[in-house]
């Protein structure tokens, strides 16, 4: 039973976030054929995450007091009337409010999602079942991004919204059956408690090698592309095939690395990680030819394969399993936080000099 319970928890994870990776290379489009300016079209890009970030903290402990699965299924639900909003979202400002609300029903799958992942597993393998978590949510990243501009260009916008919009309901449906853990009610965790507990050195590992992670990433999907675009002379198919040579080997490398994680130690797997993504991105800008290229990026995918099952289990491992909910909206909240503070940052970065230098200068961050 526990083994269905996980297999349902990771299809509904990987479901209850393909919408939200889907919309990365077509929302800024969106927002401006719905009539939106460059800047207004930067606000509306950025709301999600501003909404996002704080909502994995509040859900995250409201999944300690009232259990795992139902913030699951009222994230998954709310999410799929959001996406189907999007399709009546036809100006700027109904536009910004739908992602205000998806970025909130967003907030409650993921915390809730991840503490049952957690709870479901043992401590001493907990690497492997953050391995097999980061999988469901790599998938996500391969197929949203996948099916976004194939459908798009010939269906429209719309037609992509009830995609996604269905695929969460499927991800309701499969979420029903899922039992959690008996456990204790949860105890009030102040907030005081929880930034000692964060600040102690696995949890505080844990948490600053996901949010450099994620400062990279976002570095990373802003200007690589340009890079190869702009500086090098690439066209579509080479970036789409540098992006998923990072993403499939990051997928592949999820599990092993978790598998590495218990049995050699979280921060020695995630340090290692860390250490790829900055190799890669410190050589990315000085080298040309495209096999290399391809290689380096899928470097990087290594290097996120390694780090995300490592740093979670680093934070869930000496956690309280009635405080699952609370540490991992901590660690979702740092994750989006990360994307949000590193694109515009290394943008800034990189629009003083050039995309290239953007690109290693967020190397040192790791």
């Amino acid at each position: 039973m526990a083994r269905r319970t996980t297999a349902n928890v990771l299809a509904a994870t990987m479901l209850g976030t393909m919408d939200s990776n889907a919309l990365v290379p077509i929302i800024a489009l969106y927002a401006q054929h719905v009539g939106a300016d460059l800047v207004t079209t930067g606000i509306i890009v950025g709301l999600f995450s501003a909404v996002h970030a704080p909502a994995n903290l509040f859900f995250g402990r409201i999944a300690d007091r009232i259990g795992r699965k139902l913030p699951l299924q009222v994230g998954l639900l709310w999410d799929a009337v959001s996406l189907f909003l999007y399709s009546l979202a036809t100006t700027p400002l109904l536009l910004a409010l739908v992602r205000i609300s998806h970025g909130i029903g967003s907030g409650l799958a993921g915390p809730s999602s991840m503490a049952l992942i957690a709870d479901t597993s043992t401590s001493e393998r907990k690497g492997r079942a953050m391995g097999l978590y980061g999988m469901a949510l790599a998938l996500a990243v391969v197929i949203g991004f996948g099916i976004a501009g194939p459908v798009v260009d010939r269906l429209g916008y719309a037609a992509l919204f009830y995609v996604l919009s269905a695929g969460l309901l499927v991800g309701f449906v499969i979420a029903l059956p899922i039992r959690e853990p008996p456990q204790a009610p949860a105890k009030p965790l102040p907030w005081r408690r929880l930034m000692r507990y964060a600040r102690d050195p696995a949890p505080a590992a844990g948490y600053a090698s996901m949010f450099s992670l994620y400062f990279i990433l976002g570095a990373f999907v802003t200007l690589v592309p340009f890079h190869l675009q702009r500086e090098l002379g690439y066209g579509p198919l080479a970036v789409g095939l540098s992006f998923t040579a990072f993403a499939v080997l990051s997928l592949l490398l999820h599990y092993p690395a978790g598998v590495l994680a218990d049995r050699f130690g979280s921060a020695t797997t995630a340090l290692i990680g860390l250490g790829a993504v900055a190799l890669a991105m410190a050589l990315i800008p000085l080298l040309k030819d495209l096999t290399t290229l391809l290689l380096l990026m899928a470097v990087f995918g290594v290097g996120h394969g390694f780090v995300f099952p490592a740093a979670s289990s680093l934070v869930t491992r000496g956690a309280d399993p009635e405080q699952h909910g609370l540490v991992t909206g901590l660690l979702y909240a740092l994750l989006v936080a990360g994307v949000a503070v590193g694109a515009p940052v290394m943008a800034a970065a990189a629009s003083a000099s050039t995309f290239g230098v953007g690109i290693w200068a967020s190397a040192w961050v790791s």
